[in-house]
C-alpha cells in the first residue's frame, strides 16, 4: 500500500454539502519534542472521499500533540488537549459543552478577551435531520459547516441570537420537547427518514413565543431546507467504535463519510475524537 499522508491528526476540512466532499487534514511541528510548538498544516494532495471503496489502513504512532500548545502528551483530553490546556482554557470548560451555564456575567470567565471573541457573537439556533430530528446551536458561517459536522441529511435555521449563551437558553428549553443529541451509532449505520422541517419549525417557533423566556432573538425567514449528501458506498452492518487509546491500525475497505466519522467494513472512527494522535494514511 501507499503512504498518502503522515503527520498529528486534525478534523477532516470540506467543501460542498451536496456532495460533501472531505479534506484530509494533518500538522506538523519542528523536530524538538519539548516545550510550546505552533503547528504548520500539511495541505493534502487528495481527496479523502476519493478513497471510498478502497482498502485504507490507518496507523497510530502512539504519538500525541495537543492542538493547542503543541507539547507531546501522554493522554489526550477533550479531543486534543493536554491536561494543562484542558484545566485553563476557555475553550474546554463546561460552558463550551453547556452554553447556558455561560459564567462570564459574574466575571469567571478563564479568557475573558477569548470569551468576548467566542462567545457575544451572532448564534444561529437550528433544527436538523442527523439520526432523528434535533435542535442545535452555532456560531460558524456558513451554518451548513455544523450540520456536516454533525452529519446531517436536512437542516433549517430556526432563529439567531446575539450571544452563545442566550442561544444555549433557547436550546436548554426546547430539549423538553425535542432531542439535542446526535445518536451516532445510528447516524453511521443507515439514514434518518425524512421529517416536515417547515412545519416543525413553525412548531417550535409557536411554543418559543409562548414561553416568554425573556431571551431577544429574531426569527429565520429562511423557508428552505437545506439538503446534505456524503461520500457513502453503503453502510456498516454495525457501528462498533475504534480507539487508538486500545489499537493502533485499521486495514479495512473504507464504505464512507459521514459527519467526522470514516466508516469502514468493521469499525467507524470519530476522526474529531482524536484531534492531535500522530498518523500514518496508507491506500491501495
Amino acid at each position: 500500500m501507499k503512504e498518502l499522508s503522515s503527520g498529528f491528526l486534525r478534523m477532516m476540512d470540506h467543501e460542498g454539502i451536496d456532495p460533501v466532499e472531505y479534506i484530509w487534514v494533518v500538522a506538523s511541528y519542528p523536530s524538538s519534542e519539548s516545550g510550546k510548538q505552533e503547528a504548520q498544516y500539511l495541505p493534502a494532495n487528495f481527496k479523502i472521499g476519493s478513497l471510498v471503496g478502497k482498502r485504507v489502513k490507518l496507523e497510530f504512532t502512539g504519538k500525541i500533540r495537543c492542538v493547542n500548545c503543541g507539547k507531546v502528551t501522554s493522554k489526550s483530553f477533550n479531543q486534543g488537549s493536554c491536561f494543562s490546556c484542558f484545566q485553563t482554557l476557555a475553550e474546554n470548560d463546561l460552558c463550551i459543552l453547556r452554553p447556558e451555564t455561560c459564567h462570564f456575567h459574574l466575571g469567571t470567565c478563564r479568557e475573558p478577551e477569548w470569551g468576548e471573541g467566542y462567545c457575544f457573537q451572532k448564534h444561529t439556533v437550528y433544527l436538523a435531520n442527523t439520526s432523528g430530528l434535533k435542535v442545535g446551536i452555532t456560531r460558524e458561517k456558513p451554518v451548513s459547516n455544523r450540520w456536516v459536522d454533525q452529519g446531517a441529511q436536512e437542516a433549517i435555521p430556526l432563529l439567531e441570537v446575539s450571544s452563545r449563551r442566550d442561544a444555549g437558553l433557547i436550546e436548554k428549553q426546547f430539549t423538553s420537547i425535542i432531542d439535542d443529541k446526535t445518536k451516532w451509532q445510528k447516524m453511521v449505520t443507515e439514514d434518518s427518514g425524512p421529517f416536515d422541517l417547515i412545519s416543525k419549525k413553525k412548531e417550535l417557533l409557536e411554543v418559543l413565543d409562548s414561553w416568554d423566556l425573556g431571551v431577544p432573538y429574531t426569527e429565520s425567514e429562511e423557508q428552505k431546507i437545506t439538503k446534505l449528501s456524503y461520500p457513502i458506498s453503503e453502510y456498516p452492518k454495525k457501528s462498533k467504535s475504534f480507539s487508538p487509546d486500545k489499537e493502533t491500525e485499521i486495514d479495512s475497505k473504507l464504505l464512507g463519510i459521514k459527519g467526522q466519522y470514516l466508516l469502514f467494513e468493521d469499525v467507524v472512527i470519530n476522526i474529531r475524537a482524536y484531534g492531535g494522535y500522530e498518523i500514518r494514511l496508507y491506500s491501495e
